[in-house]
């Protein structure tokens, strides 16, 4: 079942990120970003309502929360600034790393204890995603030896270590409250924590970056928001079952999902790294999928 439920995030992220890059064209990043995050908010706590009932939000959870809250959107910023200095094909290798260190933080700080051909099906999926980032003709240690000289390799290195605490924060939350309220709760907060950077935009830029169509980025808001509470769903509900290093392993085929639709829909180039890469992380979600 946390299979399927991670298969639906990591879809639903691409879908998300394919969306969002349509909503900055329209508005501003962070003003797309809190938009798109207090409308997918609104919608999981008004599932909850209708579905379920909210269960009692004892202080260890508020405490989480705030815990939570930062790295979240020190991982946005940071993901939009290397993706701003420098080129996806430096950028996006460094973010298979996240699968391994959020494995690693579950050994260490959660007790999972991984199988041996899961953890080789980790590997496989981080190795995976590193070769589907590359350059075609680019040198296999090019993101490697960016980190001497490329702002946005660091950028992508701190972006995945926020997030590498954001994951296993989520197995907290979802102990004290379960995964929906936790969902619901993270995505709305994490939304209204970043709009207080909102002034701090006006003040660098003299504007929040409010779109000249309002209604066209109203509507890439509203599917961008339906698609990032279906990935929220799909991730939460698969955290609350399987340990956070599959979990995350599994739905990090979005980035090869977002890269494949490039191909395709946005005419980037492909190459055969980019069909290596696939094939690992297909190799490794396997492991995982059988002996996870």
């Amino acid at each position: 079942m946390w299979i399927a439920l991670a298969l639906l995030a990591a879809i639903f992220s691409a879908a998300t990120t394919l969306m969002l890059k349509r909503s900055v064209g329209e508005g501003g990043a962070v003003l797309s970003t809190v938009a798109f995050r207090a409308v997918a908010g609104l919608m999981l706590a008004a599932g909850v309502s209708l579905l379920a009932s909210w269960p009692p939000l004892p202080l260890a959870f508020w405490r989480t929360l705030a815990l939570v809250i930062p790295p979240e959107i020190g991982g946005m910023l940071f993901l939009t600034l290397a993706l701003r200095e420098g080129d996806v094909s430096v950028v996006q290798p460094i973010m298979g790393l996240l699968p391994l260190l959020v494995m690693a933080g579950g050994v260490i700080f959660l007790h999972e204890v991984p199988s041996p051909l899961a953890v080789a099906g980790i590997f496989l999926v981080a190795a995976g995603l590193y070769c589907v980032g590359l350059r075609r003709g680019a040198s296999l240690l090019e993101p490697i030896r960016a980190l001497a000289t490329s702002r946005a390799s660091w950028y992508a290195v701190l972006a995945t270590l926020f997030w590498t605490v954001t994951s296993l924060l989520h197995k907290v939350g979802i102990a004290i409250v379960g995964p929906m309220p936790w969902a619901a709760t993270l995505t709305l907060g994490s939304g209204l924590g970043l709009a207080i950077a909102l002034p701090l935009v006006a003040w660098k830029t003299g504007s929040i970056g409010a779109p000249t169509r309002v209604m066209p980025w109203m509507r890439l808001i509203a599917l961008t928001a339906l698609f990032y509470a279906i990935q929220q769903v799909g991730l939460q509900n698969a955290m609350g079952i399987a340990q956070a290093g599959y979990v995350i392993a599994v739905s990090s085929l979005s980035i090869l999902l977002a890269t494949v639709l490039g191909v395709v829909w946005l005419r980037e180039e492909g190459g055969a790294h980019r069909i290596a890469g696939s094939l690992l992380v297909s190799g490794g979600v396997g492991l995982i999928a059988m002996f996870g």
